[in-house]
């Protein structure tokens, strides 16, 4: 009994150590990689995951047929970005704009404060577009996302008012973000380093 007990003595720290290095190894993996980390541009070609991005302002116009509705808007934790993708109905894009802001954060009707986690705020504005039905239904139900990617931790909308839609991503650090247009179906991609 009593070398049983010695040899659980002895065990019992080894067996624990490498239970501690594989949750270590498992909390160090980069998250797994997401449908939406590959997608393709229009002619079929891979995004590619490099990419050099831009820290200024950047801004597309497109004439305004009618107003876009944001269908949907997902995110994914993607090795070397983060990324997130609006899907809009039909076939046109809204007028858009990408920059990087101080906070205070504020709600485009409002005017009040939004707290954002981050230390660096992009902001994505968007004319000719709206994140509602016609009936007044959000079509984004989920309107402050918490995150937990290498550099993005929150994405919350903070315009959905007379055809603007806007929203703030916060960030863990200020890093190069590109806009990549998409059809069928029409999206727009952020990609922000990370």
């Amino acid at each position: 009994m009593k070398k049983l007990s010695s040899l659980a003595s002895f065990l019992s720290p080894v067996i624990g150590a490498g239970v501690l290095l594989s949750l270590a190894n498992c909390a160090t993996q980069a998250p797994e990689s997401s449908v939406l980390c590959q997608l393709s541009d229009d002619n079929g070609h891979p995004i590619p995951a490099l990419f050099s991005g831009a820290l200024a302002p950047t801004h597309r116009g497109h004439a305004a047929t009618h107003v876009v509705l944001l269908q949907t808007l997902e995110t994914a934790c993607c090795n070397g970005f983060d990324r997130i993708v609006f899907t809009f109905e039909g076939f046109h894009h809204p007028t858009w704009r990408a920059r990087y802001v101080n906070p205070p954060i504020q709600q485009c009707a409002s005017g009040n404060n939004i707290a954002v986690a981050g230390n660096a705020f992009l902001q994505i504005s968007m004319d000719t577009a709206q994140a509602h039905t016609d009936a007044g239904q959000p079509t984004i139900t989920d309107r402050d996302r918490h995150l937990s990617c290498h550099n993005l931790k929150q994405l919350v909308l903070t315009c959905d008012f007379e055809a603007k839609v806007g929203f703030a991503l916060g960030l863990g650090s200020k890093m190069p973000y590109r806009v990549v247009e998409l059809q069928n179906p029409t999206r727009l991609v952020v990609d922000v380093k990370n």
